[in-house]
């Protein structure tokens, strides 16, 4: 089969490299779609903070079952199309026994620490497989990077009416939008790129705001009648935007930190306790999958603009170095790899 790898920074390799046959407990896929994400471009430039070389990139991923073992008696069926949680665990440790295996500290991520979906074929747990009935391909690639959207959602506890800002349109910031909005709460949607704010306007944000030309502090406060949002949800990993969050956020108000950097943040630690804050960090996903299925499902025509790129599998380093020149164009890189409908 073709696979992708990852050698270094800057250098993917198209290899032949042999099918993987089912193990115990798994499934083998026919793979269809791969979604790129910030982590992936990470990995290629060198800059991934979990990143080992060589490695086989892809963990946001839809497929076919190919393969089945000879005793499974579960629904599953050849040629399902499924999405797949690329996340394994230890099971024992201690976030693991508190049903938190998304920050497990033995953890495995397809993709990073292991291999992951940039190939024609891959072996992946049973347990790990959700049907995603007749959506198509591409959409369904959206289904990972929703749950990891849903994660930050139901960290902050999100509820009808909540004024909630997400800080950041990419992928992630628009699943957060659409978690958000689906819970009936109000969005105030933040970037600086036009195409990705009317992408949130179309997810249901009812407020956008251009960081490069509007005074961010000033929108919310107009927004929230001068209370502060009751949620703020970074989506970016900028240090300047995170400590800006702690003057955007009301007073027993939640801040929530999805975005990745290595930086540091300076925060006033006295607004912890004059405001009393809850602010929470957020990630991957644990029990939110099959609620990442539905939302997609159910926003599918919504959804699909998100995608807008897409390259074969041979062209992998020519995607991300695309994404990477292009942020103004680009918010879904998905890189098809077999024939999909």
């Amino acid at each position: 089969m073709l696979t992708a790898v990852t050698t270094g920074p800057g250098e993917i390799e198209i290899r032949e490299t042999r099918a993987p046959v089912c193990g115990q407990n798994q499934a083998l896929l026919r793979v269809e779609r791969v979604g790129l994400c910030g982590g992936d471009f990470s990995t290629y430039t060198g800059k991934h903070p979990y990143v080992r070389y060589p490695q086989i990139q892809g963990h946001e991923f839809i497929g076919l079952v190919d393969a089945l073992p000879g005793d499974y008696t579960g629904k599953l069926a050849i040629g399902d199309r499924v999405a797949v949680e690329p996340l394994v665990s230890c099971g024992t440790c201690f976030p693991c026994r508190r049903g938190r295996y998304n920050c497990c500290s033995q953890l495995k991520v397809m993709g990073a620490h292991i291999p992951g979906a940039l190939a024609e074929m891959v072996a992946v747990p049973l347990a790990s497989l959700y049907p995603v009935g007749a959506l198509d391909a591409t959409t369904a690639a959206l289904i990972e990077p929703m749950s990891i959207g849903l994660q930050a959602v139901e960290r902050a506890k999100v509820a009808a009416g909540d004024t909630v800002v997400v800080l950041g349109a990419g992928p992630i910031g628009q699943a957060v939008t659409l978690g958000c909005t689906d819970r009936d709460a109000r969005v105030l949607a933040v970037d600086q790129l036009p195409a990705r704010l009317h992408l949130a306007e179309t997810l249901g944000a009812e407020r956008t705001v251009d960081t490069s030309t509007q005074d961010l502090v000033a929108e919310v406060l107009d927004w929230t009648g001068g209370e502060g949002a009751a949620v703020v949800i970074d989506a970016t990993g900028v240090p300047a935007l995170i400590r800006m969050s702690f003057d955007l956020v009301a007073p027993a108000g939640t801040i929530v930190i999805v975005g990745l950097s290595l930086q540091n943040v300076e925060l006033p630690i006295i607004d912890f306790t004059r405001k009393e804050l809850t602010v929470l960090g957020s990630r991957n996903s644990a029990g939110l999958f099959a609620a990442a299925v539905d939302l997609v499902q159910r926003n599918a025509g919504r959804l699909r603009p998100l995608v807008t790129h897409e390259f074969p599998l041979r062209a992998v380093a020519e995607a991300i170095e695309f994404a990477l020149a292009n942020p103004n164009e680009v918010e879904k890189v998905v890189i098809q790899v077999g024939v999909a409908t």
